[in-house]
């Protein structure tokens, strides 16, 4: 089974960071990425992988306890 694709903006989010930021790293190589259309996609195993390599710590959701 193939790896799930997200929106940029789903995956910025995840992370936490910035679509443009998370766009720059994908057109640079230091994500993988698939263009379909104008849509830039981010597989779920690149998202995974970003958080479990610490890429960029999450920051706190303001307003969660």
């Amino acid at each position: 089974m193939g790896d799930s694709l997200n929106p940029v903006k789903k995956a910025a989010e995840r992370l936490g960071i910035s679509v443009w930021t998370l766009r720059k790293k994908a057109y640079g190589g230091e994500v993988a990425s698939a263009k379909i259309g104008a849509k830039l996609l981010i597989p779920e195993s690149e998202i995974e992988r970003m958080i479990s390599e610490g890429l960029r710590p999450r920051r706190a959701v303001k307003g969660a306890a």
